[in-house]
């Protein structure tokens, strides 16, 4: 299974990549918009982690330009957020959850447990 995590922060990236390494995921890095289409068209993961704004863009938008990737259509997708009640409106996506920045390891074991 496949995960994309795109966030602006190196640290963070990495972290999220090692946790799902580690469960026997494989983990796809992006540090921007961009740079998270190409990944997702390149490696058609099955969910996508993204921050609540990325490039002061909303994720909402960058989360539905990839669903409609060719392939994305049944991606499921989690939101890293400092404040729940910041999220905009979540309608027209997979939502698989919302992580709560900064404690995320415990609650991606509660939505990932390990593969092998």
């Amino acid at each position: 299974m496949v995960v994309l995590v795109i966030n602006e922060t190196s640290a963070l990236r990495k972290v999220v990549r090692l946790f799902f390494e580690l469960h026997g995921y494989d983990a796809v890095e992006a540090a921007n918009c961009s740079e998270g289409y190409a990944r997702a068209a390149e490696y058609k993961p099955q969910i996508v982690l993204a921050d609540n704004f990325i490039e002061s863009m909303p994720y909402i938008y960058l989360c539905k330009n990839i669903q409609a990737i060719p392939g994305m259509e049944t991606a499921e997708f989690v939101v890293f957020t400092e404040f729940e009640d910041e999220l905009v409106n979540v309608s027209g996506i997979n939502l698989k959850g919302i992580i709560t920045k900064p404690n995320i390891l415990p609650k991606l074991r509660n939505y990932f447990p390990p593969l092998k």
